[in-house]
């Protein structure tokens, strides 16, 4: 690739060393990424093939996707639970040695700073999976300010997922059946090629499959090539988040669909707040206060043709009245609709109800649904 990548308008990027590779790198860019997307000074590749043939990949196949630049935050040290406890409301206490903990991280007045998944991979030691953001800043601060026993740190640590029906099969040709006893958001660690490595059930889509915590910055091409040979006949291929398939199954983004100032609540994320107890969280007064939402995330199908690519949130109204915006759209080729996450207010979110999208194609008609469509229950 030299020192340019090409985007998704055409035009280059100059690869600085602030935009750092993943291990994985060199293959899945070679695999033909079309675009990038900067993501916690990294580049994501994405689009290996047209929206819906890579929807529909996905769905029948399996995937190999480079998501390298999902960074750990490594706190480790005696107040190590404690500092982590400190930025969720979920109870940590729940947390099991073998479990992937989802959890919305939030600040002193309740707002989210991020949903990460957290691993206790060692006694007094745990890596947050971060969406892009700069949390390691809020943990060094109350470490800082708190004198408290902590080392924080980025490890060299770069997730490669696993996707698509077929991952299961894929996963036990280079690990065997041992996989196949892993429980959704649990981990264990296999044999990377002589090195023992986090392999969880895990993974941002709803079709299935594994996240392997890559340990090193050395071997990756390696185990990208043992991957796609082991996987030939079941149609193997370098892929990435898909959008239209999270969207349809409501699969949150950070900064997107989750804003700084918005509380788990009105996110959905109500179930994972532990906050009839004081377990430590910084933000549990703001919390209880803000429990009951006045807006909340909430599927939206809007009616038409399909959409342009969604750059800003699009406003929704009832009538004059602004009653929410939409903050991820796409088409759900397998339901024949634009799917769309939209933040309602409780007033207009109740399913069935009719609103106006203002896209950036001219307004259309939309409903409240009562649950995504990727969902299965």
């Amino acid at each position: 690739m030299g020192d340019t990548a090409v985007g998704d308008t055409g035009t280059t990027m100059p690869l600085t060393v602030r935009m750092r590779r993943s291990p994985f790198w060199a293959r899945s860019h070679a695999a033909g990424a079309k675009g990038y997307i900067v993501y916690n000074n990294m580049l994501l590749a994405t689009n290996f093939a047209s929206p819906e043939e890579d929807y529909r990949h996905l769905k029948a196949a399996v995937q190999v996707w480079d998501v390298g630049c999902e960074r750990q935050i490594e706190i480790a040290g005696p107040d190590a639970a404690r500092l982590v406890q400190m930025s969720t409301p979920r109870d940590l206490a729940k947390l099991r040695d073998d479990q992937c903990f989802y959890i919305p991280t939030v600040d002193r007045d309740g707002g989210m700073t991020n949903d990460p998944v957290l691993l206790r991979v060692d006694e007094d030691r745990y890596w947050i999976s971060i969406a892009s953001s700069d949390l390691m800043l809020f943990y060094k601060g109350i470490a800082a300010a708190l004198n408290l026993d902590v080392s924080i740190r980025e490890p060299d640590v770069a997730p490669l997922a696993i996707q698509g029906p077929k991952a299961d099969d894929l996963a036990r040709r280079i690990w065997g059946d041992q996989v196949l006893d892993i429980r959704f958001f649990r981990h264990r660690r296999v044999d990377v090629n002589g090195t023992a490595m986090i392999l969880a059930r895990s993974g941002y889509s709803v079709q299935g499959g594994y996240e392997l915590y890559f340990e090193g910055i050395d071997g990756g091409d390696v185990l990208w090539d043992q991957l796609m040979e082991a996987g030939r006949d079941l149609d193997v291929r370098a892929g990435s988040p898909c959008l239209a398939e999270r969207v349809e199954a409501g699969l949150l983004s950070y900064l997107s669909d989750i804003t700084r100032d918005m509380t788990p609540f009105e996110a959905g994320l109500g179930r994972m707040c532990d906050i009839d107890r004081d377990t430590g969280c910084l933000g549990l007064a703001a919390l209880r206060a803000r429990r009951a939402p006045q807006r909340q995330v909430r599927p939206v199908e809007i009616a038409g043709e399909p959409l342009p690519p969604q750059g800003t949130f699009w406003p929704v109204t009832a009538g004059e009245r602004p009653v929410g915006r939409i903050s991820s759209s796409a088409r759900a080729y397998d339901f024949g609709v634009n799917a769309s996450i939209g933040l309602i207010d409780r007033s207009h979110w109740d399913p069935g109800t009719a609103l106006t999208v203002h896209t950036s194609a001219g307004p259309r008609e939309g409903i409240v649904k009562e649950r995504f469509w990727g969902r299965k229950a």
